[in-house]
């Protein structure tokens, strides 16, 4: 899955913020501990229109690799 990839500053900068009224920025991290920002096509448009937001839509872009799951209780 490929995601917007943030550094640790840029990730405590936009996590938990809204940017429309019902919507909120929610970064993961993967197996190497990189964060990502994952993003729709509507929530792109949104993000471009909210000049506050909008440099988002310039980060890189790369591949995200999940960490792996945890074991399943016996």
């Amino acid at each position: 899955m490929i995601g917007y990839i943030l550094t640790p500053e840029q990730k405590e900068q936009v996590q938990e913020q809204y940017y429309t009224e019902s919507q909120f920025f929610n970064c993961v991290a993967d197996i190497n501990g990189v964060w990502f920002l994952f993003l729709s096509e509507q929530d792109k448009e949104e993000v471009f229109t909210n000049m506050q937001w909008n440099w988002i839509l310039d980060l890189p872009e790369g591949e995200y690799v999940p960490p792996p799951a945890p074991p399943f209780p016996e």
